[in-house]
């Protein structure tokens, strides 16, 4: 979920990366505000910012790669959705009951302005 413009992210965002720095179908860790995030270029050119640990077993996703729009992550190869973090697989492939208990990889707010990506707060983040 990016934005590209000219108007500078309110107080609270955080500059962390020249756009330019950041290739299609790539993925960067980064740290905002003490905190690991991964920025992620989709393959249509759009940026996603989200947290560095999958919500499956914890593991790092820094290693992982961006397919269709998703982050694979590369333990389990179980693919988030990089713009509503929604789990597509295993999800789709498991039994309702099992599916609706698979946390989504939780994202942060992205923009890309001036020829900078800023990321903002996480909704109920100080």
């Amino acid at each position: 979920m990016s934005a590209v413009g000219d108007a500078l992210p309110p107080a609270g965002w955080r500059r962390v990366l020249a756009g330019a720095d950041l290739k299609p179908g790539s993925l960067v860790t980064a740290a905002v505000a003490g905190e690991a995030v991964i920025l992620a270029r989709l393959e249509d050119g759009s940026v996603a910012a989200t947290a560095a640990v999958c919500p499956h077993r914890g593991e790092d996703l820094s290693g992982g790669r961006v397919y269709m729009g998703a982050l694979d992550c590369p333990w389990h190869h179980y693919l988030y959705d990089l713009r509503t973090g929604e789990n597509r697989y295993p999800r789709n492939v498991f039994p309702a009951d099992l599916a609706a208990r698979l946390a989504p990889l939780p994202l942060y707010p992205v923009k890309e302005v001036q020829g900078w990506i800023w990321v903002g707060p996480r909704e109920g983040d100080p």
